[in-house]
């Protein structure tokens, strides 16, 4: 795979609710990393899981990582 391929998903996990949120930054690496900076530092009480995957494909992270989409 090269990493033209690579693309990038900020996913936000609220396990109280069980509700997810996943944030697609297609190729951009860096609006990414920054993006996941933002989302950590907004989660004061730390009550969120905030993760930032890259993959070929959000289905290729619906099978690998399912637990949080």
């Amino acid at each position: 795979m090269r990493p033209d391929d690579i693309h990038h998903f900020l996913i936000t996990l609220d396990p109280t609710t069980e509700k997810t949120e996943v944030r697609e930054f297609g190729t951009g690496y860096h609006a990414a990393i920054s993006a996941y900076g933002k989302a950590e530092r907004a989660d004061w009480g730390g009550h969120l899981d905030i993760v930032l995957i890259s993959s070929d494909s959000l289905a290729t992270i619906e099978k690998t990582h399912s637990s949080y989409v």
